[in-house]
């Protein structure tokens, strides 16, 4: 049993290999490939010294960084996970072109620590059976009501948050390239106009961030208008000096303007913050480059969002805008940096990493099996522990019993041979060390030994001419038919621990079954309500049992009857021998009376 031990004690460690963590896991054996995607915050990199969290990061795929024919055509294969390879995360993408070798994605990223290097993320392709995994709304976090790409062909730029604010008049030119993709022209003339709606609403805060670029030196314009006549929020420009101003009705304008001049056709990245209360904040290429006290609360006019003129279309704006990001709260320095360093063409924020290749299909059983090995529950564990160790002895007996009768046959095949050619019935009976394996032999040597004591207590010799008694021949016959069941005995040895294994295997898998499901009412009338993560550990524990108790008696069971066959033959075999033996002896003797 020390063998079976230690296939048991194998087992286990198996097991408990892969029950713990791997820094190197792959998320799902599905994907083929996957490249670290990095974000450097520090002073060498982005120099963002907020921690930023859930901010949503545009990661750029090109020719150089990515390979474009390891992904699904649309890229609908691509996922994002954290870094511990457990989280997928939300994101989506904006352009993926692999005819111009380029892709503009954009991901939430749960966190970014203030002026580290460490954080990442996992981006996973590869996998042609994928259905697409992009989730638009879910990209950002609850207080980013409006994020326009600008990046349609045709039609009123869209939204991609889900409170869906999109342009419901759109006068300009869409297509034009930009920052990060396509971006969208104005003429001076030409604007877009955003339904006002509940989620426009920025009484506790509000952000404007986009990328702006000058086709010639501006006048007044506006960039963004929220004018009701009586309340106002605008983001524009005065003598292309950029300003942020709000009028919250008491005849009191408050401006944060810049001084300094934008160059034409020189994309900047331009916000404003406006802080109920506090300020109002101008900032230019992630820098804040003025501020005004604001004594009162928000302005909230009850109007609509006009991008690129003023009410009515006045005040016209000549120039490009792209990405333009909308939030009801005030966004801090930190989070408009990363906007701007992350969209920014240098890409200063992200990096990838070279494209690491997974097992290709590592097999999507593999991976489920580690998740069910981890909700097990103890009590299950124990009912596997002990079904393992009936499985491994059944292995072990199984091993030993096959070898041994291989053996035994290939021995009686060698001694049949040699008993046949043998001169007389007792010339073999020294030849133990010829064929230690042969239960024929053995036999043999028992019918012989008999013969010889039965002899000597009559006092005659072995082949005189007179005939042997029936009782000398009825003593040759019992011997060896002793001898025979006692070698039977030995090849049957042993597979009462197979029959315990095909009968009490389902049974004890049945016990655990049961057992998972009493915990998994248990966990559900803890939980007060039917969610996965209560009933998931006991329905794994419950079927794990099952699958146990199967996967020892199913082996067992067959292994047991093939066993059975083969000796059934060794038994026949030394059946015939006996008669063979009995013949000749009655041959060599002179006959029976």
């Amino acid at each position: 049993m020390r063998t079976a031990v230690c296939v048991a004690v194998a087992l286990v460690l198996f097991l408990g290999i892969l029950c713990l963590p791997d820094a190197d896991a792959w998320w799902d054996g599905k994907w083929k490939y996957r490249m670290k995607v990095q974000f450097d915050a520090s002073p060498a990199g982005a120099d963002v010294k907020d921690t930023l969290s859930d901010v949503p990061v545009l990661v750029r795929l090109h020719g150089g960084n990515f390979s474009f024919a390891d992904a699904k055509e649309d890229g609908s294969d691509i996922r994002f996970v954290s870094l511990d390879d457990k989280s997928p995360l939300k994101f989506h993408i904006e352009k993926f072109d692999p005819a111009e070798d380029i892709a503009l994605i954009w991901v939430k990223v749960p966190r970014i620590g203030g002026g580290s290097a460490q954080d990442a993320v996992w981006m996973y392709y590869g996998n042609p059976t994928a259905p697409d995994g992009q989730d638009p709304g879910g990209t950002y976090d609850v207080s980013q009501v409006a994020v326009f790409h600008f990046s349609e062909k045709d039609g009123s730029p869209r939204d991609s948050t889900s409170y869906a604010n999109h342009g419901i008049v759109f006068t300009g030119k869409l297509g034009l390239p930009s920052v990060s993709g396509s971006g969208v022209q104005f003429n001076g003339a030409s604007y877009m106009k955003v339904g006002r709606s509940s989620s426009l609403n920025f009484a506790k805060g509000f952000t404007f961030a986009s990328w702006i670029r000058l086709t010639q030196p501006s006048g007044t314009s506006c960039i963004f208008s929220w004018d009701d006549g009586t309340q106002s929020v605008i983001v524009g420009l005065a003598d292309s000096r950029p300003y942020g101003s709000v009028y919250s009705g008491k005849g009191r304008t408050v401006m944060a303007k810049g001084a300094d001049g934008l160059v034409p056709n020189i994309w900047y990245h331009l916000a404003v913050t406006v802080d109920p209360q506090s300020q109002i904040s101008l900032f230019v290429n992630g820098t804040e480059v003025a501020s005004s006290p604001l004594t009162g609360p928000a302005p909230s006019p009850s109007s609509d969002i006009f991008i690129g003129s003023a009410a009515g279309g006045a005040d016209g704006f000549v120039g490009d805008l792209d990405e333009l990001h909308l939030s009801t709260i005030v966004r801090p320095l930190g989070w408009i940096r990363a906007l701007y360093r992350g969209q920014g063409p240098d890409g200063l924020l992200t990096s990838l990493g070279e494209p690491e290749a997974g097992s290709g299909g590592e097999s999507l059983t593999i991976e489920l099996l580690k998740v069910v090995i981890r909700t097990i529950t103890l009590d299950a564990w124990i009912i596997i522990g002990v079904l393992f160790i009936m499985g491994a002895s059944a292995v072990y007996i199984f091993g030993r019993k096959i070898t041994l009768i291989r053996e035994s046959k290939k021995a009686n095949s060698t001694f049949a041979q040699s008993f046949r050619s043998s001169e007389h019935l007792f010339s073999m009976i020294e030849q133990n060390e010829e064929f230690p394996m042969s239960p024929l032999y053995r036999v043999y040597r028992a019918g012989c030994e008999e013969l010889a004591l039965l002899m000597e207590r009559k006092g005659d010799a072995f082949g005189a001419s007179k005939k042997v008694s029936d009782a000398i021949v009825n003593g040759v016959r019992s011997a060896i038919e002793k001898a025979a069941i006692v070698e039977s005995r030995k090849l049957s040895a042993g597979l009462v621990i197979m029959n315990v294994s095909i009968s009490g295997g389902p049974f004890l898998g049945l016990l655990g079954t049961v057992w998972g499901v009493m915990n998994t009412f248990a966990s559900l009338a803890e939980s007060g309500e039917a969610s996965l993560t209560a009933i998931a550990p006991g329905v794994a524990s419950a079927l794990s049992c099952t699958l146990g108790g199967l996967l020892v008696a199913i082996p067992s069971l067959f292994g047991s009857s093939y066993l059975t066959s083969q000796i059934k033959d060794v038994n026949a075999d030394m059946n015939l021998f006996l008669d063979d033996f009995i013949r000749r002896f009655e041959e060599e003797a002179g006959g029976t009376p």
